[in-house]
């Protein structure tokens, strides 16, 4: 796990544990806003101060279960509300403000062993796969700037995400930086990942990336 994404968690009291999810089948978990810490404030900031990151949330087993076979859900005004998990464990149906104020109870099924949580932040990019120095730069201070907002009095203790990482499907494709003199740099390469830090001394004038394909997710580390 990335090293930012466990400092964030760190700052997060309650996050749900291990021992709160090992239960048997279809058994109640615990109030909604406790599995999606820092959605709320995510939620109240202006939509252009959260314009290009989100907040993701990924589940997985502690014991071995499939992403396909775990589920997660609750129920509001007699409706049964199934949390959508994509093949890598995001939850791609999260919750709005009024089903956060309304802290309906999680349910989740349980075969054999517990599940944990993890939170993450995902830039969100217009266009693609190149990629406005511009644009880069907001995603990481809008970033910066919601984390110290969630982390109140401990703000000098959260990270400072100074990274993009790009994810692929498969291995990573080439990838350049492009400067104002129209000069070129290759950017770090890691099997299916590619790593950005727009405010390095070597990425100085920077105007754009080029990906040689779209990336999957692209998610902020420090």
């Amino acid at each position: 796990m990335m090293r930012a994404v466990l400092i964030a968690l760190a700052l997060v009291a309650g996050l749900v544990s291990a021992d709160a999810l090992a239960q048997p089948v279809e058994r109640e978990a615990g109030p909604l806003p406790r599995f999606f810490p820092h959605r709320t404030t995510y939620l109240e900031l202006d939509p252009d101060q959260r314009s290009h990151f989100r907040l993701a949330y990924r589940i997985s087993s502690q014991t071995g279960i499939a992403v396909e076979d775990i589920r997660m859900w609750f129920e509001r005004d007699g409706e049964t509300i199934l949390f959508g998990i994509d093949e890598t464990g995001l939850i791609t149906r999260l919750p709005d403000r009024s089903d956060l104020e309304a802290e309906p109870t999680v349910w989740i099924n349980q075969e054999g062993g517990g599940m944990s949580l993890n939170l993450l932040f995902e830039a969100t990019l217009p266009g693609g796969p190149q990629y406005s120095a511009d644009d880069l730069g907001l995603a990481l201070g809008q970033a910066n700037h919601a984390i110290r907002r969630a982390a109140g009095v401990a703000a000098l203790f959260a990270p400072n995400f100074k990274t993009l990482v790009f994810e692929f499907d498969g291995p990573a494709p080439t990838a350049i930086a492009v400067h104002e003199d129209g000069t070129t740099t290759p950017l770090t390469v890691q099997e299916n990942r590619v790593m950005l830090r727009p405010r390095d001394r070597s990425m100085r004038n920077l105007v754009r990336i080029e990906l040689g394909e779209m990336p999957r997710r692209v998610l902020l580390d420090s």
